[in-house]
């Protein structure tokens, strides 16, 4: 335990300032146990022991799931002297730094300072955050597509329409772009004519009148 306390000291030597302690307490505790729990069930986990500044035990455990491309950051519990449970915290709310630090602190650390086996972290378990929905990507602002994404029309990129204003002109593409705030699905319409092109909201095509080229022959 002591080189690593050392080793810990050396980091700190300087001594963190009030104003670095404010988003990050851990900056002022002193570390005393780190361990590093073998991946078990598909969990790798980190085990820190801190004592803060009132002489209370904060024990941290980071929880790492295997995947494919190696083990990704899952969660962080959190419990504090005399409490007996963990609590997992939130990585977008006052302890997000902490998170972080304890992160990049696990990735440093040489070795453990008590035995893994048997060590009551193994017996802490958390579910798995629920896998997002699968999701289409969205194109960027001003990104054309080769295809329109499905709407209440049946118009095709590349195929001749009629614009009632300005007469026959050709679907050129299709983008998504962020107008007054919401994403608003575009048809880029070149007119060879008038040598112009337009970028008209799908929704509007039955209000202007567009009418596809075929139907009129």
């Amino acid at each position: 335990m002591g080189f690593l306390r050392d080793w810990f000291d050396r980091q700190t030597q300087k001594g963190p300032t009030e104003v670095e302690e404010m988003p990050n307490p851990l900056l002022g505790w002193r570390l005393q146990h780190f361990v590093c729990i073998p991946a078990e069930q598909g969990w790798l986990k980190h085990y820190f022991q801190f004592l803060d500044k009132e002489g209370r035990r904060e024990e941290f455990i980071v929880f790492y799931t295997d995947t494919i491309g190696g083990y990704s950051y899952e969660r962080t519990a959190h419990r504090r002297q005399p409490e007996e449970s963990y609590a997992l915290l939130s990585e977008r709310g006052p302890w997000s730094m902490s998170i972080s630090f304890l992160i990049d602190l696990g990735k440093r650390l040489p070795a453990n300072t008590q035995s893994p086996s048997n060590h009551h972290a193994t017996g802490v378990h958390i579910e798995r955050r629920p896998a997002p929905p699968p999701q289409d990507p969205e194109p960027l602002q001003g990104q054309s597509t080769s295809h329109p994404s499905p709407a209440a029309h049946d118009f095709i990129v590349g195929e001749h329409v009629v614009y009632p204003k300005h007469g026959v002109g050709k679907i050129m593409a299709v983008e998504q772009q962020e107008i007054a705030g919401n994403q608003v699905e575009l048809f880029v319409i070149h007119f060879k004519t008038n040598k112009m092109t337009l970028r008209i909201p799908t929704a509007n095509l039955g209000k202007v009148g567009l009418r596809k080229l075929s139907d009129e022959l």
